[in-house]
């Protein structure tokens, strides 16, 4: 055999090992990388909806309590108990509601980086090998950005409705101007726990949001919106759907 013609059997079957190589490691598993990305971020956007319901639900239990112990009350006071009553039922649910999208939220990020590690000892070269693992520890620290502040969201939560469950079976054997003026100082500290709450559900929604502009796929953001303020945003995606309250 001539040593062209040999060296051009071993650069044919070189290409040919490289390729089938290369198949293996965009088949050895089921979704792609991108649709792990893309479930990841449906998981921190349905975090940032569950955020601004919480926010909403702690804010319209505590308000509801405090119309019915307020000095110059003037309604129904069983009709308002049982106001009250459903405001606690709708402030747990929330908080449950908050708490389960952890769970998807930290699955989902075990998916994307379990694949994205696994890419990396595919690559040919170090440069480009260097950069996507660069790139996979920003984006490992932007969802933890995200989870730290939930958790503390959920605990903060958890501590409010504790407080408010107290209240309640409090005034529901003793709803007077007497029994009222009893509790005022723990009336304060329970609305100081809410504020803290609210505090830990923005940090929340903050992260979130940082979180999908800078990992959201290309086409998915609006890019005519305005730059974000400083206050909450909710993230527009393409595919997200509003979820109405209870």
């Amino acid at each position: 055999m001539r040593r062209g013609a040999g060296w051009g059997l071993v650069v044919v079957l070189a290409g040919l090992t490289s390729c089938s190589s290369l198949g293996r490691v965009f088949d050895s598993r089921g979704d792609s990388g991108l649709e792990e990305v893309d479930g990841l971020l449906g998981a921190v956007e349905r975090a940032h909806l569950e955020c601004e319901l919480s926010r909403n639900e702690s804010a319209a239990a505590l308000d509801t309590l405090h119309a019915i112990v307020a000095p110059d009350f003037r309604g129904d006071a069983i009709q308002g108990y049982a106001s009250l009553q459903l405001a606690l039922e709708r402030s747990l649910e929330q908080a449950a509601a908050l708490r389960e999208t952890l769970g998807p939220m930290a699955s989902a990020a075990q998916d994307v980086a379990a694949s994205w590690e696994l890419d990396l000892a595919a690559y040919s070269s170090e440069v480009m090998r260097a950069k996507s693992a660069a790139r996979l520890a920003e984006t490992t620290d932007a969802y933890l950005a995200v989870e730290a502040p939930l958790r503390a969201a959920c605990q903060a939560f958890d501590r409010f409705n504790i407080g408010l469950t107290d209240h309640v079976l409090y005034l529901e054997h003793d709803l007077n101007p007497a029994a009222v003026a009893a509790i005022e100082d723990e009336l304060v500290l329970l609305t100081e726990l809410q504020r803290q709450l609210d505090e830990e559900l923005e940090r929340s929604m903050l992260a979130a949001g940082d979180y999908v502009r800078g990992a959201a796929l290309s086409g998915q953001l609006d890019v005519t919106a305005p730059p974000p303020l400083a206050e909450p945003v909710v993230v527009a995606r393409a595919g997200l759907r509003d979820r109405t309250t209870h």
